[in-house]
């Protein structure tokens, strides 16, 4: 791609003239995003401290393009965090010590859990609470990864947050979410220090990371949501490569006759289903 064009950037560097005078330094801009292009993540991140300037005005987050080989700086309004359904935190159960409870280390992808975002903020943030506060629980001593793209993290950064929540932004593009997840997560780092893995969503991109975490010695519990007049879509692979599966129900089923045998594929994984209704508005 054509990265001739340049513009003024944060960043200064210091002149070679002998007055010492700083001057801009100046970066290509990327003609699919319209952004400026740095040459890697750390060069990104220090753009993002020198905008910020120590204002809470503002977020920033960096995120790989595939178009331009660079990366980008993706600075958004900072907005009040959305609470719905009473209570913000983890029940006692899922605050526990890590002697008496597994360290959960959490990958979102968001994407996946709305059908491509088709969710408003406040469903989202109803779904963060379930998966705070009934399934699978994420205690204080946990980290969430919460991985979208650009117009995703700008629609629903609002509606899950928290102390040990991190959001990595994928590219405007097919798989940027799975591939900014994949990118964020370093089994040599979270092995040592955590029980499980948990991957939201049921993308068969993940499946590779599952065989790998177990081989590191994790258990990989998978969670897919399921919305009203929609089934859970959760690859083979996935559901194979995993050692639990938790379907998240947010409207209860039918039940099915008696005389219905149950089909014997979906018996081979554990599973649990947690079944939530929002409450009325």
């Amino acid at each position: 791609m054509n990265n001739n064009t340049l513009i003024n950037s944060e960043l200064t560097t210091r002149s070679h003239r002998r007055d010492g005078e700083s001057r801009r330094h100046k970066l290509a801009l990327c003609q699919a995003t319209g952004l400026a292009r740095y040459r890697d993540r750390h060069q990104a991140r220090q753009g993002a401290k020198a905008i910020l300037g120590g204002t809470h005005q503002f977020e920033s987050s960096t995120f790989a393009c595939p178009d331009c080989r660079g990366y980008h700086l993706e600075k958004t309004y900072a907005r009040q965090p959305i609470n719905v359904g009473g209570a913000i935190e983890p029940t006692e159960a899922f605050t526990a010590s890590p002697t008496s409870r597994k360290r959960r280390y959490v990958l979102l992808d968001i994407e996946n859990a709305t059908r491509g975002a088709k969710a408003t903020c406040e469903e989202v943030a109803a779904l963060w609470n379930i998966l705070k506060l009934q399934a699978p629980g994420i205690a204080p001593h946990d980290h969430v990864v919460v991985g979208a793209s650009r117009f995703v993290v700008r629609k629903y950064r609002a509606a899950i947050h928290g102390a040990n929540v991190k959001w990595v932004v994928g590219a405007d593009a097919p798989d940027g979410a799975d591939r900014a997840l994949l990118a964020a997560i370093d089994l040599r780092r979270v092995a040592p220090e955590y029980d499980e893995l948990v991957i939201i969503s049921g993308d068969h991109a993940f499946a590779d990371l599952t065989r790998r975490a177990k081989r590191a010695g994790l258990s990989v519990q998978v969670v897919t949501a399921e919305h009203p007049g929609q089934r859970s879509v959760l690859s083979r692979e996935l559901a194979a490569a995993a050692d639990t599966h938790t379907l998240i129900r947010l409207e209860p089923r039918t039940p099915k006759p008696d005389n219905v045998t149950p089909n014997r594929s979906t018996a081979r994984l554990s599973s649990q289903h947690v079944h939530y209704l929002p409450a009325a508005a």
